[in-house]
């Protein structure tokens, strides 16, 4: 862990704090609960630091206690951001009324009354996330949702017309705490009767042991034409202080026997052709691909290599950026890739008209959803699972279910 990253989220938890108990200094307000804010945030730096070393020292799961305290101290951090943006708005508003009554002869003053309605409501914004997140940390994060998308192409062979592929993403192995579930939302994919299972990366979130209790129900998913998967940013265990390069190989080795263990074919910059009835679709895998600080293993061209141009292609590639990069404009077609990798960032507001607004879209331009440019379709899966605030706030964990047919 970088120090000067980790001693500037320190300081901006502790000058919010600051911040507000100064101005709820001169107020009513009882001592214990200006006391609350900083000691919440003594409490969530504690338990975070703990969170981390625990997997950090191979931790399998999470346990309930550590993700309750770490999700709720977070939500008061969010919530005290909200009063701190109130409080400042008064202060900016304070200003520029004391240039106006130093421009114009009548004076204004700011009244008393005025000053802790304010403050009062301040307070009140700070109550507003905690309960909604509160929510979404006990509940939210386990009521997986169903999303069906139909596409229609072209160069989709009559033999796949109908075929159903079940999409899911950034599973976490490490972040739940709670199997039971788990299982169930593992379930509702079966249900879904599907032909092709494709999972999108981050099994885990940095040891491939996270996933072990989890084997049997990978195991127990079914699909008629096979279960494929690719590797997400997390699964290589680059943000695991490893105690040799050989401990980090095994790891990944690890992974793979794991995926062959629970009938998963794991495309590594390859491809795999899906036969039905003598007509065939290509599915491509590549390795991770991003941008910034995220590990560009991927190899799209070795991958696509001795597939006809003019097949029907889906590629798995785990972040988003792949897409907006090189995908789209790749000189040999792909018809549909199939992302994960933003979350969604496990919050979203819901804007009439527009579907919803999310914390995703400040870093990715692809974030949710399906997107399509010149008949190359790319679709985003917010995942099934969660990481870092463990929860999720009006962004379910997905499971997309695409039917494909002859346009």
């Amino acid at each position: 862990m970088r120090i000067i990253p980790v001693l500037i989220i320190v300081a901006i938890f502790f000058l919010v704090d600051i911040y507000i108990y100064r101005s709820l200094g001169k107020t009513n307000t009882k001592r214990w609960v200006k006391l609350l804010f900083p000691i919440s945030s003594l409490v969530h730096l504690t338990v975070y630091t703990l969170y981390f070393l625990m997997f950090a020292k191979g931790q399998l799961y999470a346990p309930y206690l550590i993700n309750l305290l770490v999700g709720i101290t977070f939500l008061l951090f969010v919530g005290k951001l909200f009063t701190v943006i109130i409080l400042l708005s008064e202060r900016i508003g304070n200003v520029l009324l004391f240039f106006r009554n130093w421009i114009s002869p009548k004076r204004e003053t700011v009244l008393p009354s005025r000053r802790k309605f304010v403050r009062n409501v301040s307070l009140g914004a700070a109550a507003l996330p905690f309960v909604s997140g509160i929510f979404g940390l006990i509940i939210g994060k386990y009521l997986y949702k169903v999303n069906e998308v139909k596409l229609k192409s072209k160069k989709l062979p009559k033999a796949f017309s109908g075929l159903r592929v079940v999409q899911i993403s950034d599973f976490h192995a490490g972040s739940f705490d709670w199997f039971e579930q788990v299982k169930e939302g593992m379930q509702m994919i079966n249900d879904l009767k599907p032909d092709l299972i494709l999972f999108t990366g981050d099994l885990v979130n940095n040891r491939t042991n996270e996933v072990l209790p989890f084997q049997e129900l990978w195991t127990n998913l079914e699909a008629k034409y096979g279960k494929f998967a690719v590797l997400g940013n997390h699964d290589y265990g680059d943000y695991v202080p490893w105690d040799s390069e050989k401990e980090r190989e095994e790891n990944i080795n690890q992974m793979k026997r794991f995926y062959s263990e629970t009938g998963f074919k794991l495309l590594m910059n390859e491809h795999q052709m899906i036969d039905i009835e003598g007509e065939k679709i290509a599915l491509v895998g590549v390795e991770n691909w991003g941008t910034g600080r995220f590990p560009k293993y991927g190899d799209l061209p070795q991958a696509l290599k001795g597939i006809d141009e003019d097949s029907f292609k889906i590629l798995l590639s785990h972040d988003p950026d792949h897409w907006k990069f090189e995908v789209k404009s790749f000189p040999t077609p792909i018809d549909l890739t199939l992302s994960g990798h933003t979350h969604g960032a496990q919050f979203g507001v819901p804007i009439p008209f527009k579907g919803k607004w999310s914390p995703a879209s400040w870093r990715y331009d692809y974030w949710r959803g399906l997107y399509q440019e010149n008949d190359r379709n790319l679709y985003v899966n917010t995942g099934f699972g969660f990481l870092g605030y463990p929860g999720r706030i009006n962004m379910a964990p997905e499971i997309t279910l695409f039917v494909l047919d002859v346009a």
